[in-house]
């Protein structure tokens, strides 16, 4: 029986395309502000009490964890468009400019840039 199960799982994999088997990764869209953060980060812990308050049902505000595959991917998108020489958490990019940390100004430049993300 197990060696029928294991012939049965081989033959679905090798039906399987290969570009199907692997997960697609997300793409950076410049009409939707991405969130990167790390979980259990007090600063990052901040940002996402900000904005899950304001803009919880918001479908282009997409908050993603660093330490998945999506966000390493995301990551790695924003540092090339944006040339960063370091990272600090957490990292917001939307549209056309970007910003790291959270503070009373980063609050402002979300809400002004999510505004002009759609104009």
């Amino acid at each position: 029986m197990l060696r029928f199960l294991s012939l049965l799982i081989a033959a679905v994999l090798v039906a399987v395309p290969a570009e199907a088997r692997k997960k697609k990764m997300p793409t950076l869209e410049d009409n939707k502000a991405y969130v990167l953060y790390l979980e259990g980060c007090p600063i990052c812990t901040q940002a996402l009490e900000y904005i899950n308050e304001r803009y919880f049902t918001r479908p282009d505000v997409v908050r993603v964890n660093l330490e998945t595959e999506e966000g390493q991917a995301l990551l790695k998108q924003c540092a090339k468009k944006f040339k960063f020489q370091h990272v600090l958490a957490p990292v917001i990019c939307m549209g056309d400019k970007y910003f790291m940390g959270w503070s009373g100004k980063a609050a402002k430049d979300f809400d002004q840039y999510l505004v002009e993300l759609h104009e």
